[in-house]
């Protein structure tokens, strides 16, 4: 029954006394409530036509598209898709064919900026030659590296650096001391020298040393990083007196490697490495046993080279540990797979 309130009641009354049969004042007669009465005497807007495709442009209000994503991909993203997977075999291709490791794509900014600067190019470009890359296109990048470096030596003057000495072995077990300057979070390679049947005394070390404070300067410079090596002791506090504003710190790596050494040599520490080395040797030395070793260890292995020459044997000892349990069961499965 429609309410007495009902503002229908404006333009209709009551049929025979009935409410639920309202009447139009303007002698038109309907059932329901009196807002659903005639609309004689209402002004309404002219009625147009439209087609889809204005009707398809009619914004939903109070709806949010987004909570409604369509699960049919665009075209756009289905070429996207094509498309990457072409450029990702023709690259495969190019590593496979050349013999470039594969972890070569992960070990750099340059090459996925490689791929944006082709894409970007365009279809047709051609790629240099190596003619072009070994001449031209490596002389560039030389003035490039130049100029970074040139931006790096600006900051020696206002942060100060660090001289950092290293000595070690080449492949072919040559001698080479190098240099290298620290400075505000970079590290740039500055010289090195080749000591094959020089002796390292602390005379010929000193004047190396003595030499690369000349070139940096005296004034850019705030400590000296020199292994631990009674030589290079020694240079390090002939510098220091000689030039009373300079530091000398032994490198924290080397200190370590010292460190573990001397706890390799104890007595009950030596046994326990030697009966872990014994292991490791038995296991690779035969191709067989580590294959069947990897089998229980899920491809994993147990000698890793170490940062520093007497960590090795600790990390080894440390993987022993660690697949203490994979390793039994390897030498417990059935002896037709030894």
């Amino acid at each position: 029954m429609a309410s007495k309130h009902d503002i229908g009641w404006e333009r209709a009354e009551p049929f025979g006394g009935n409410r639920r049969t309202p009447k139009c004042r303007h002698g038109h007669e309907r059932g329901g409530t009196s807002s659903q009465s005639c609309g004689a005497g209402i002004k309404r807007d002219p009625i147009r036509s439209f087609n889809i495709r204005e009707g398809a442009n009619i914004l939903l209000k109070g709806i949010d598209l987004y909570m409604f994503p369509s699960k049919q991909k665009s075209i756009k993203s289905m070429f996207s898709a094509k498309g990457a997977k072409k450029v990702g075999k023709a690259i495969s291709k190019f590593f496979l064919f050349n013999g470039i490791p594969f972890n070569a794509a992960d070990s750099g900014p340059y090459y996925q900026s490689m791929i944006d600067t082709i894409a970007e190019v365009g279809p047709g470009i051609k790629g240099p030659i190596g003619y072009q890359i070994g001449n031209a296109y490596l002389e560039e990048e030389v003035q490039e590296l130049e100029v970074y470096i040139n931006t790096l030596k600006a900051k020696w003057l206002v942060y100060g650096c660090t001289i950092m000495c290293d000595g070690w072995s080449s492949r072919t077990r040559k001698p080479i001391i190098n240099f290298m300057v620290y400075c505000d979070r970079s590290m740039i390679y500055l010289s090195s020298v080749d000591t094959t049947n020089i002796p390292k005394t602390a005379d010929y070390v000193f004047s190396l040393m003595d030499k690369i404070i000349e070139e940096v300067g005296e004034e850019n410079i705030v400590q000296l990083v020199t292994d631990n090596e009674a030589s290079f002791k020694a240079v390090g506090m002939l510098l220091m007196e000689k030039r009373k504003h300079l530091f000398w710190s032994p490198c924290a790596a080397h200190c370590i490697d010292l460190m573990l050494e001397d706890i390799g040599n104890m007595k009950h520490i030596k046994e326990i490495l030697d009966q872990a080395k014994m292991i490791t040797s038995f296991i690779y030395n035969s191709l067989k046993v580590v294959n069947l070793m990897k089998v229980f260890t899920k491809d994993r292995d147990l000698m890793r080279p170490g940062i520093t020459r007497f960590a090795i044997a600790f990390i080894s000892l440390q993987s022993l540990i660690r697949y203490e349990g994979d390793l039994k069961m390897m030498c417990t499965t059935n002896e037709a797979l030894w």
